[in-house]
């Protein structure tokens, strides 16, 4: 977990600290790193490090949740206009954050990513009403928002474990044609 107070000096050493983790993925999967590469990288010793963080996955769960919380600012500000827009939005940001997904999948904790997503969908959940309508229950809308959670993850997933050769306009292309094998099967 990490705990990181409202306080400047504080705040400016956890982005220290998630610098220098972004610095060590460039040299180290994330189960190899150290909190002694971490604190090293930002020049901080571990005792201050420990004051922010527990652990170093914790840094890769503020790092996803800052990668996050931006990502849900950006979704206000695009026009979609329909379910596929979000996903084709959603995958085209992803490519500009992959190390995130890189450390997480490379660990087998896409938990992560997932669960930040999650916790962090205050404007996906606004924008999928904003694309399906009204007239569903906030239960349906959670498995509706789960499930579009669930399929990006596990698309940009695969993307990575099959070291992202795809740009994310083929990677919407795959999703197009899983959707209509769906609508298929289901017909």
């Amino acid at each position: 977990m990490y705990h990181i107070a409202n306080d400047k000096r504080q705040q400016a050493t956890a982005e220290k600290i998630r610098q220098a983790l972004i610095r060590c993925l460039s040299v180290k999967t994330m189960s190899e790193i150290t909190v002694s590469d971490i604190s090293s990288a930002a020049g901080v010793s571990r005792s201050t490090f420990y004051r922010s963080f527990d652990i170093p996955l914790d840094v890769l769960r503020y790092e996803c949740d800052r990668v996050v919380v931006i990502m849900e600012n950006d979704y206000s500000k695009a026009n979609l206009k329909n379910l596929d827009d979000l996903v084709h939005f959603t995958l085209r940001y992803w490519r500009n954050h992959s190390e995130v997904l890189d450390a997480a999948v490379n660990c087998d904790r896409m938990d992560i990513v997932h669960k930040s997503i999650s916790n962090h969908s205050d404007a996906l959940i606004s924008s999928l009403q904003g694309i399906i309508g009204g007239g569903f229950t906030d239960q349906e809308i959670d498995y509706i928002r789960m499930g579009a959670i669930g399929m990006i993850s596990n698309l940009l997933s695969v993307w990575i474990k099959h070291e992202k050769k795809e740009s994310p306009d083929q990677l919407f292309e795959l999703y197009m044609k899983f959707t209509k094998l769906i609508r298929a099967i289901r017909d």
